[in-house]
């Protein structure tokens, strides 16, 4: 998965949490808002009912004294009865949540001084048509046996209800308080967690793959070439670090051909010079020699005179070699229509060899093999050398088995033997020039046959292991690549 998806997944489940944890802030926060409202405005009405009740404790109280009253005593008790009901009404108004039960109460209360102040009216009616006695003792009675008792157990029944309403309040808000606090605890708890998953997965997604490849730059800048950096590949810092390894392995590989080349530079110079200041006495030696083979006593001479003679060709075909060794490969490339024929002429010219060892040469060769661009000279210097070193690192009844065929675009050509196998060690330095591990081999052979392949634009590998054989394997393009140009 790419970081920016990641990142991006990341970002988004931050955001969700932060939204829906501030919606159910807001929402808890909400109802505690509407609590503490609803105990405030409880506490106003309970305030309210108390007024009443004064009210009408202070008016009832003033009915004894009714035929004493004056205009200002009347005007007073209709604002006192017009409080009354005014609050009565806001009571009524004040909340959708009244319950059943207090509802009833506060019609009750209604009630109650409804028919006070119509008792009052009638009273003063009373004494304004001169039926004194009987309008006092009339409103006494209904005010003493009815009216107080009504309007008492009303303002009571309110009073409670209130009061039991604030308690449920307050507890709710209380009850709402804590889960406000456990909410935001939690809020933060998780805030803090995600924060520190975040973190980590930057810490593991971005800093330490950076970090990774910064070391990995850094040993590159100072010639540690072909470093393996431990990132794994599937987002941009993998692919990052695959480019920069393939670059260092390129600059690691370059590195190494510049290398070989200033080494063969110098042993080139230094070996025409030696092969050139070797082979005049040499071909002095030699010229002496057959001189004294013509004349002299040959019963003496002869055998140390040919002696002298092989030494000094040995000596020559060793030089010729090493100069051979250092020239740039120059190829003759022409159309090659039947290379089966070819290599069947090669194995030929190995098959005496071959024999004398009691190897067994086997051909596994495709009978339709296309035509193609190749130095043949070349390419029968490259077989022979391998089918030579095959033979001889094989043991007795082993089979050495020459193979072609065609594989996408490509000649395939295999040599395998069934001999000792070779060391990953020895692997690496299989085509090094003046690398052998035979006694007198000067270790040009190989090293001669892989710029041979790579003049063709092919490629030559080894797949071998100890007590397992090896495989030299080639392949060379059937069309002209730009190297081959």
């Amino acid at each position: 998965m790419l970081i920016r998806t990641r990142i991006l997944l990341l970002v988004l489940t931050l955001f969700t949490f932060a939204i829906g944890g501030g919606l159910a802030a807001l929402m808890v926060i909400h109802d505690l808002q509407m609590a503490v409202e609803e105990s405030q405005k409880s506490r106003q009405d309970l305030i309210a009912i108390g007024k009443i009740r004064d009210l009408l404790l202070i008016t009832t109280g003033e009915i004894d004294n009714l035929q004493n009253w004056k205009t200002t005593d009347r005007d007073r008790f209709r604002q006192q009865i017009d409080s009354c009901q005014h609050a009565i009404l806001s009571l009524m108004d004040s909340d959708e949540n009244t319950s059943r039960e207090e509802q009833g109460a506060i019609e009750d209360l209604d009630r109650s001084v409804k028919n006070f102040e119509r008792a009052v009216i009638h009273s003063l009616r009373y004494l304004e048509e001169g039926i004194e006695g009987r309008g006092q003792e009339r409103t006494r009675n209904w005010l003493k046996d009815r009216l107080v008792p009504d309007f008492t157990a009303a303002v009571v029944q309110l009073e409670q209800l209130q009061q039991t309403r604030i308690g449920e309040l307050e507890l709710r808000a209380r009850s709402t308080a804590e889960q406000v606090t456990y909410l935001l605890s939690s809020l933060g708890a998780m805030m803090l967690l995600l924060c520190g998953s975040c973190f980590l997965l930057l810490q593991r997604w971005i800093i330490s793959p950076l970090e990774s490849l910064s070391t990995a730059a850094q040993q590159i800048s100072g010639g540690q070439y072909g470093q393996k950096i431990p990132i794994p590949a599937g987002d941009e810092i993998g692919d990052l670090a695959r480019e920069v390894e393939a670059m260092s392995s390129e600059i690691d590989d370059y590195q190494q051909r510049m290398v070989e080349r200033e080494r063969l530079a110098a042993v080139g110079e230094m070996t025409a010079s030696v092969a050139h200041n070797l082979r005049n006495p040499l071909a002095s030696i030699r010229a002496l020699a057959q001189g004294s083979l013509r004349s002299g006593d040959q019963e003496q001479v002869s055998p140390s005179l040919r002696t002298i003679m092989d030494t000094v060709d040995r000596a020559d075909r060793w030089l010729k070699d090493l100069l051979q060794g250092l020239k740039p490969i120059q190829l003759d490339r022409k159309p090659l229509e039947d290379l089966s024929l070819h290599l069947d002429r090669i194995a030929a010219a190995v098959e005496g060899f071959s024999s004398k060892l009691n190897v067994e040469l086997k051909l596994e060769i495709s009978p339709s093999l296309p035509q193609l661009d190749l130095d043949l000279r070349r390419l029968e210097q490259v077989l022979l050398v391998l089918l030579n070193n095959a033979v001889e690192a094989s043991s007795p009844g082993d089979t050495v088995i020459l193979g072609a065929s065609t594989d996408n675009n490509e000649i395939h050509i295999e040599v395998r033997d069934e001999g000792s196998g070779m060391t990953e060690e020895i692997q690496s330095k299989l085509f090094t020039p003046y690398f052998t591990t035979k006694k007198g081999g000067l270790g040009l052979g190989l090293s001669l046959t892989q710029r041979i392949i790579h003049g063709h634009g092919g490629q030559i590998d080894v797949v071998s292991s100890p007590g397992q054989g090896t495989t030299m394997s080639i392949r060379i393009p059937l069309t002209k690549t730009a190297e081959d140009e």
